[in-house]
């Protein structure tokens, strides 16, 4: 283990465990590791991980604190971990046609929201998941996927944590479902993806989610939530709040108007576009992006506009909210 600086140590920030049941547990938590016997799970687990409250209390509350599941949980992360050789995929990794992927299902880190969580943004009124999976095979898009997550593991989190001056652990998802038809989500090479991705983000970044907020959801939402809900646990469904079109109170309520994109109703107008500019703390001011394509950015820029143009759907109903809290999807 790599040794740390007084100065990261001082930006250190750690989850607070104050219940007495859950410090208790933890404790058990570290014992039941720490004589694990079976010697294939021993050679997998980091003998410093008991060292790590922040990180096994997430394993632990993602089994509603039952240490024998938890154990398991955490020995399957390992054991996953050294099969996909995730260290090596970190540094080298590099999905091929990731410009074209981001034009056909177009998504971005955004700033941070009130409570420093990272801001997540998912355009679905131009996803196009058929020619996706002719850009990219689903095995590298789930790659991909994952590593968006290590990556707010390893890096993103401690940035917010450092700037809000506490701990941060998840990140603020915004999808926006206008103009998406339901022909488009129901397509059975997505949704096996989709299965995947689900299980592998589930059992090996537990409460990485901060919050999910879906905007603008109408038939098309209720026709993909209705498919893809059995992959999602009961904790993730619970941070869900779907709105159909009057989400911008609730938006600004989570997030600073310049945090937030103009075309969710912020004031935020990144060159170039909010959604394709990777703004935030992780962006450093002298960083630039490397050359991109002409047609790239040709269509960034529709897609720009497109955002801006606003709702253009052919009169769907749109779900009613419920008030500035959004309705839980399994309550749709």
């Amino acid at each position: 283990m790599e040794s740390k600086t007084d100065q990261e140590k001082k930006e250190e920030y750690h989850e607070e465990i104050t219940d007495p049941k859950e410090i208790k547990i933890l404790e058990d938590f570290k014992h039941s590791i720490a004589t694990i016997t079976d010697k294939k799970d021993k050679a997998v687990l980091d003998p410093f991980v008991l060292l790590d409250n922040d990180f096994l209390i997430h394993f632990l509350r993602a089994r509603k604190l039952n240490v024998q599941k938890a154990t398991r949980m955490l020995l399957d992360y390992y054991h996953w971990k050294q099969k996909v050789k995730l260290d090596d995929l970190y540094k080298n990794f590099v999905l091929k046609e990731k410009y074209k992927v981001q034009l056909l299902f177009p998504h971005g880190f955004h700033k941070i929201a009130k409570d420093g969580s990272p801001i997540y943004l998912q355009i679905m009124g131009k996803f196009n998941a058929d020619e996706m999976f002719k850009v990219a095979s689903p095995q590298d898009l789930i790659i991909y996927s994952f590593l968006f997550n290590e990556k707010m593991e390893r890096e993103y989190f401690k940035l917010c944590s450092s700037i809000k001056h506490r701990y941060v652990h998840g990140v603020f998802n915004i999808i926006d479902f206008r103009d998406i038809k339901a022909t488009m989500l129901l397509n059975k090479k997505l949704l096996s993806y989709l299965k995947q991705s689900f299980t592998i983000l589930q059992d090996n970044y537990p409460e990485a989610l901060s919050g999910c907020y879906v905007l603008n959801a109408g038939f098309a939402f209720r026709a993909f939530y209705s498919a893809v809900k059995i992959f999602l646990d009961a904790k993730t469904r619970s941070k869900i709040k779907v709105f159909g079109e009057d989400y911008k109170e609730a938006l600004l309520d989570k997030v600073d108007s310049d945090c937030l994109p103009t075309f969710f109703g912020g004031s935020c107008q990144c060159p170039g576009g909010c959604l394709f500019s990777g703004a935030g703390p992780w962006k450093k001011e002298d960083e630039k992006e490397e050359d991109i394509p002409e047609e790239i950015i040709k269509g960034r820029n529709e897609i720009n506009n497109y955002m801006l143009r606003g709702n253009n759907s052919d009169n769907e109903e749109k779900i009613k909210n419920s008030g500035k809290e959004g309705i839980n999807p399994d309550n749709l």
